[in-house]
């Protein structure tokens, strides 16, 4: 792993990371990259909501693309742990280039359907749950362990800055153009990422640190070490309190948006951007929260802010309001995933750590997946803003039951 040098600050500026030539490449490509997933997700939500009015196949969409995060993602962890992490993200990339490209062209000669639109949205889940735990696992090989916790924050800027910018470009595209534009143009920012990860040549140091354990012993021991280890599961069980109810709020955005706010295209992409309007200011504003509050409390607060924003957006069900409140969701959700993944972080090793990435993938995921299926038959058997009041409201006692788990404090990388 890659050793800070001598004399660095004990609090590295949140930007610092970007000096690294090798980071901005791959965060630049990632974020390209991420723009164009935003303008297919948005662009496919809203397509859904074209070709069926009932909100259970809205949060099918969602599932779908989570739901092979939860089922495969161990498996790609023990892959990223034994094999060159370059490569294997690449061959990820291209996975989720083809697949981008086979919708758009369902779409341009109008073969999409309700179902095969929640097919494709599975087959792009896969490419995401088989490249997201190499993705994590390669950052500390990119900066060194002082910048590490402002480059997971930067990762996470990025993402939704993508989030912020993606959707209503690709609105606006689908009202001109068609959601088949989409479709391509996401599969062509793939490219972005496999020409910079082309360009990263890997530490050695790296490369050696990784152990080449036949597959079930790999799976076994990445099983023990989090088994064994109450720290790692108490970041992940504060978690899952957190992201079965958030959810709700995302989830039923498309519904929401057409159905109760009677929002067109472009409006409805300014909806997604507000949720990264407030997740970028939450990631700027997360190192004054962490050192005034700690990030255990931190993550309490977040907790109960993003309760109170939903009720007030689920009693309100007004444009303005909703957007503002989602924003504030939005700061509120960065807040917490961005403080347990560098909890996860820091406790993994450089051995175990895309099997540990992974393994709390599945939880992050499988929580989202329950809470989209949740929310969305709740939505389907009442109506949307009762299965919104209702996910704010059982944030309560899950709040209560969060604050007794400690998230742990640690200040660097395990080796």
């Amino acid at each position: 792993m890659t050793t800070p040098p001598s004399g660095a600050p004990r609090h590295p500026s949140a930007l610092s990371p970007l000096a690294n030539r090798v980071f901005l490449g791959i965060w630049v490509a990632n974020m390209l990259s991420n723009v164009g997933g935003w303008m297919q997700t948005a662009g496919a939500a809203w397509e859904m909501t074209s070709l069926t009015s009932q909100p259970i196949f809205v949060a099918l969409l969602s599932a779908a693309g989570t739901l092979p995060i939860f089922l495969f993602c161990f498996f790609a962890g023990i892959l990223a742990d034994r094999f060159d992490r370059r490569f294997y993200i690449i061959a990820c990339q291209c996975w989720m280039l083809l697949v981008s490209g086979a919708m758009a062209v369902l779409a341009l000669f109008g073969w999409l359907t309700a179902w095969n639109l929640v097919a494709f949205s599975f087959l792009m889940g896969i490419g995401n749950a088989m490249n997201t735990p190499a993705w994590q696992a390669v950052l500390p090989e990119i900066v060194p362990a002082s910048q590490l916790r402002p480059a997971v924050a930067l990762n996470s800027v990025g993402f939704n800055l993508a989030r912020t910018i993606g959707p209503v470009i690709g609105q606006v595209l689908l009202s001109l153009v068609g959601v088949f534009l989409l479709f391509a143009i996401n599969s062509a920012t793939y490219i972005f990422v496999i020409l910079a990860m082309q360009v990263w040549k890997r530490p050695a140091e790296a490369r050696a640190g990784q152990r080449q354990e036949s597959f079930g012993a790999a799976a076994r021991a990445g099983l023990a070490f989090i088994q064994g280890s109450s720290e790692l599961k108490a970041v992940m069980a504060r978690g899952a309190c957190y992201f079965v109810p958030g959810i709700a709020i995302s989830t039923l955005l498309p519904a929401i948006g057409r159905f109760q706010l009677g929002l067109d295209e472009f409006s409805f992409g300014l909806l997604y951007t507000a949720f990264g309007i407030g997740a970028v200011l939450g990631a700027f504003s997360m190192p004054l929260l962490n050192r005034l509050l700690g990030a255990a409390r931190a993550n309490i607060w977040a907790m109960g802010v993003h309760a109170a924003a939903a009720v007030v957006a689920a009693l309100v069900m007004r444009p303005y309001v909703f957007g503002a409140c989602f924003a504030v969701t939005g700061a509120c959700w960065m807040v917490v995933v961005s403080n347990n993944n560098m909890s996860m972080q820091m406790l993994l090793p450089h051995f175990m750590r895309a099997r540990g990435m992974a393994i709390n993938q599945v939880v992050f995921f499988g929580a989202m997946v329950v809470g989209s299926l949740l929310w969305g038959q709740i939505a389907d058997f009442s109506s949307v803003r009762v299965a919104l009041f209702v996910s704010a409201v059982s944030l309560a006692p899950l709040m209560l039951l969060a604050a007794w788990i400690r998230l742990p404090n640690s200040s660097s990388p395990r080796l």
